[in-house]
């Protein structure tokens, strides 16, 4: 039945790497890619004897046998990995939001303590996403109106995870991601839930049986869908019979009241969000690839991560570039972006669709417009046709014009 499914899905998803002939692959790479990203997803290896498929969790996977012909990673949601391979020990709250908040960091001049004023000047309700990729942490905040009403960090939880998601924001770079969410739900994953069972069919679960509220989550690969009830009457809309798992979970009532934290209370005036590490003195600043961390052109491992950097420098140009693609420092980021559009990297066309659906800066996305209508692949027009259709007006605008220029010059 696993076998079957990821099967199926392998066809109807896009591999992030791959595929990989095993000749052709730097296999530490690619484990050290996934780890250093702290991806979630499967990787399927493909031989004589048939297809093998290996769970990744937060970019963890397991031993690889070296035995194989073909190799792919696809990129998933955390849920649907757990659910595919029963993994429901390493469990998580399925946070997920299709509307992030840009909050524009160089406005005021990376300070955190701002940055936490911003979300109160806004009223965010939803959450915010923390992942620190030097000591490999990641977690979230669930956000009413600005102020932190929960969340886990690193394993800890509610005041010291926020403690240390702070002291982490000022010590390395992390990436910060803050989406918008119904206050129903945010009042429900504050509540003391439970996930009472999982089902292949929305059709199998009886919710008239459960008091209380219940949230049932839809969970397909690449999102979730929710649909939350009391006393089994709807309180949302439907979720739609197309996903492979459903979860359910209960609680017996909402939390009415939770007292909430004010994030500004926790920060030092003069507090900084680390952008990167490097030493202002030197002409020439290397980064360390996986972390991002300054180090000095003689390390042979990054002296913050441990990733071998001689291994790097023996990469192919290509494999870098698509590393590069991680970089914090925003105008690398654009110039690789370029880079790849320019020297038409097929390759990249899936990491591109990853910066799509979770970039929330526009000066990013304007440069991730020109770069596929600089590709001769038919995947750059179909990213073209999303960028298209992307919230951001300024956005939709310039890829339309390049989509009709490139429609245009097909049909010529």
């Amino acid at each position: 039945m696993q076998k079957l499914l990821l099967a199926e899905w392998s066809v109807r998803l896009k591999p992030l790497y791959g595929p990989f002939h095993r000749d052709m692959l730097n296999l530490s790479w690619l484990v050290e890619s996934l780890r250093s990203s702290m991806r979630s997803g499967f990787l399927m290896l493909q031989s004589e004897q048939g297809l093998e498929f290996v769970p990744v969790l937060e970019g963890k996977a397991e031993a690889l046998r070296e035995n194989f012909e073909l190799i792919s990673f696809y990129q998933t949601l955390e849920n649907f990995v757990i659910n595919a391979f029963s993994m429901y020990e390493k469990h998580y709250p399925p946070l997920y939001s299709d509307r992030p908040l840009w909050i524009n960091l160089d406005s005021i001049s990376f300070n955190t303590r701002e940055f936490f004023k911003k979300l109160q000047d806004f009223e965010v309700t939803g959450y915010l996403e923390v992942e620190n990729r030097v000591k490999l942490r990641k977690g979230h905040f669930l956000l009413q109106k600005g102020f932190v009403l929960g969340g886990e960090y690193g394993g800890l939880k509610g005041l010291e995870a926020l403690r240390v998601a702070i002291e982490d924001m000022e010590k390395e770079v992390c990436y910060l991601r803050v989406y918008e969410l119904p206050e129903e739900l945010v009042a429900f994953f504050v509540s003391p839930y439970e996930l009472v069972a999982v089902y292949e069919s929305i059709g199998k679960y009886k919710l008239k049986s459960y008091e209380g509220y219940s949230l049932l989550v839809g969970v397909s690969p690449d999102r979730y869908e929710y649909a939350l009830y009391c006393e089994g009457e709807s309180l949302s809309e439907h979720i739609k019979d197309e996903h492979p798992f459903y979860e359910l979970y209960i609680t017996p009532t909402i939390s009415s009241h939770v007292e909430p934290i004010d994030p500004t209370n926790l920060v030092r005036v003069e507090s900084k969000i680390r952008t990167v590490n490097y030493d202002p003195n030197l002409s020439i600043i290397y980064f360390c690839p996986a972390c991002w961390s300054s180090v000095s052109k003689d390390d042979v491992v990054c002296p913050a991560c441990g990733y071998d950097l001689m291994e790097f420098h023996q990469l192919p140009y290509e494999y870098k570039l698509i590393m590069a693609l991680e970089h914090p420092v925003k105008e690398m980021r654009k110039n690789v972006i370029y880079t790849i559009g320019k020297k038409d990297l097929k390759e990249a066309i899936p990491h591109l669709e990853v910066i799509i659906n979770k970039e929330t800066d526009p000066l990013i996305l304007m440069e991730v417009v020109d770069a596929p209508s600089k590709m001769t692949s038919p995947e750059a027009i179909r990213l073209l046709r999303l960028l298209a259709q992307h919230r951001y007006p300024i956005v939709r605008s310039k890829a339309l014009i390049h989509l009709n220029r490139r429609l245009k010059n097909a049909t010529a």
